[in-house]
């Protein structure tokens, strides 16, 4: 079947493209494509852009890892010792009920989130908070936006004074 060219008559209903050649073994009807068939009529076979796209997108996923990690050694508890002979047993299992000031935090008060915003006890819910509502966000792409509305801030200062 040869193709089409449109008629010069400006006429509306004429096709802009020139129709597609059959394949051969083709019948009139037209022709059902298979996934990996339109990928590869369409968008090619896989080369070095879309080897670099495949690289960029398993980097911004590694750098979500990171995070991740992040949150697991950060927010765990630290151990604690009794300070003071009163209102602390060593034995027990948690700080929760005992006297403020009679026990601390072994590796003091930055040794991890828990410790340093006082994540004990009733406010124990706010790790898991934090951590679903990241996790929430990433599903949904907010720390993207976050880092376009961040780095073009950056970049446009840098712009503006460089």
């Amino acid at each position: 079947m040869a193709t089409t060219t449109p008629p010069e008559t400006g006429d509306i209903r004429s096709p802009l493209l020139s129709q597609a050649t059959k394949l051969a073994g083709e019948s009139d009807r037209q022709r059902k494509l298979c996934i990996d068939d339109m990928l590869n009529q369409y968008c090619g076979e896989f080369g070095p852009w879309q080897l670099r796209h495949f690289v960029l997108t398993s980097l911004a996923w590694a750098l979500e890892a990171f995070h991740t990690l992040v949150m697991i050694f950060a927010d765990r508890e630290p151990a604690w010792r009794c300070v003071g002979r009163t209102g602390c047993d060593e034995a027990a299992r948690t700080v929760c009920g005992f006297e403020p000031g009679s026990w601390e935090w072994t590796g003091g008060r930055a040794s991890s989130t828990v410790a340093e915003w006082g994540l004990v006890c009733g406010e124990k819910y706010r790790v898991g908070l934090v951590q679903a509502l990241f996790f929430g966000g990433c599903m949904i792409g907010i720390d993207r936006v976050i880092n376009c509305i961040v780095f073009g801030a950056l970049i446009g200062v840098g712009f503006f004074f460089g």
